[in-house]
């Protein structure tokens, strides 16, 4: 027998407890990587914001729109490169549905700012001609069945049309981000000029424009800020990543509430762990006098105390991280930008420092008691 399949077999001498033990620290970390992919959404924003993006809108509220006009005297400002703009229509393709992110947008200018984002030049040609046309993440393609040249019919709760119908978009094609994990928060986008003709707006959501040098991000703001200052439309201009920030911030402190959640779970997790190592170890004491009878030292035999809390924690986070990262994964997939989760790496590596910690916490204390026992008290207790 080597030394894993003896620490292995010592695990497990009181199978039903460890089991159970196992089970509740696996909860624990399936619990860490949910909610740790929410926290890190609403700590950073939307993933892939790019720093030298901004975006300007109402100073007063999010939901009140800004002149048309607007525009032009944006991108005569110092500093800005192309501006484009984006209106929240608040659509939703099935009955019964939320809202999902859904963007009347300027089709000649959106991907000129956003152009980090990857179409096929046919598509886009189309999405640019056509009054009615819409472009799709696969990500919602997938989640209701769509097909390219599909009529896609829309109710919004913002912009109702009359008699209750619904709009109705030609999908022309598809769009994706840089990077495959955030295509779940990509937006329905479809031409604004749709939308403008209905309702004769004059006016949009937000403006999102490129500038030359993030470093005067600061200055490119106030700039813009202080042409509509004193007028009836006052702005607030900032980066797109802080705007995200600010956005996530009105739902709470999350970051906070995820913490203290985690915090006092593991603090039970590390109660129940230690619990049931130091219940091992007093029933294996006359054990431990054996093995030292043999041979063992007293560093050994505190060592296998260690290991057994590393392979108690390392197996629950194993099973935990594993679990997490296929249900963040599927409802991802399921559910879209509906749920607000990423799941970095770093989450998965903090996952394991924290095994790593807990493992060695909780073996520390029998191991002391293992590497000081003398042999005639430990035959004594039998």
């Amino acid at each position: 027998m080597n030394i894993f399949s003896f620490i292995l077999k010592s695990l497990f001498r009181h199978k039903l407890r460890v089991t159970l033990t196992i089970f509740s620290l696996t909860t624990a970390f399936v619990l860490f990587i949910l909610l740790r992919s929410v926290a890190v959404v609403f700590e950073a924003g939307w993933s892939g914001l790019d720093e030298s993006r901004m975006q300007t809108t109402s100073k007063y509220s999010m939901i009140q729109m800004l002149p048309l006009s607007y525009g032009s005297q944006i991108a005569a400002t110092d500093g800005v490169n192309s501006v484009t703009h984006a209106s929240w229509f608040g659509g939703s393709f099935v009955e019964g549905d939320t809202n999902v992110a859904t963007f009347a947008v300027d089709p000649d200018t959106y991907f000129q700012v956003y152009n980090d984002y990857e179409v096929a030049p046919d598509q886009l040609e189309k999405f640019q001609s056509m009054r009615t046309a819409a472009l799709a993440p696969s990500s919602l393609l997938e989640r209701y069945g769509w097909e390219i040249g599909q009529q896609i019919p829309c109710i919004s709760t913002i912009f109702p049309r009359s008699n209750d119908e619904p709009w109705t978009f030609e999908l022309v094609g598809t769009y994706a981000g840089q990077n495959s994990n955030t295509d779940g928060f990509l937006a329905f986008l479809f031409n604004y000029k749709y939308l403008h003709e209905t309702y004769d707006l004059g006016s949009v959501g937000w403006y999102v424009f490129s500038i030359d040098d993030p470093e005067r991000s600061t200055e490119i703001a106030q700039a813009v800020d202080s042409k509509f200052a004193n007028s009836f439309d006052e702005t607030s201009t900032m980066t797109e990543s802080e705007g995200a920030r600010e956005f996530m911030s009105q739902w709470g402190d999350i970051s906070l509430m995820v913490t203290g959640i985690l915090s006092a779970v593991f603090f039970t997790m590390v109660l129940l762990t230690m619990n049931t190592m130091i219940q091992s170890y007093r029933e294996r004491i006359p054990e431990f006098a054996v093995l030292k009878t043999l041979g063992f030292s007293n560093t050994k035999v505190a060592c296998f105390m260690i290991f057994e809390g590393l392979l108690l924690s390392g197996l629950s986070a194993l099973l935990g991280i594993a679990f997490g990262v296929i249900v963040t994964s599927g409802a991802q997939e399921m559910f879209g930008n509906l749920v607000f989760m990423y799941l970095e790496l770093e989450t998965i590596i903090w996952g394991a420092v924290i095994a790593t910690v807990l493992g060695l916490f909780v073996g520390i204390i029998p191991a002391i008691g293992a590497n000081r026992l003398r042999i005639v008290d430990a035959l004594h207790a039998r």
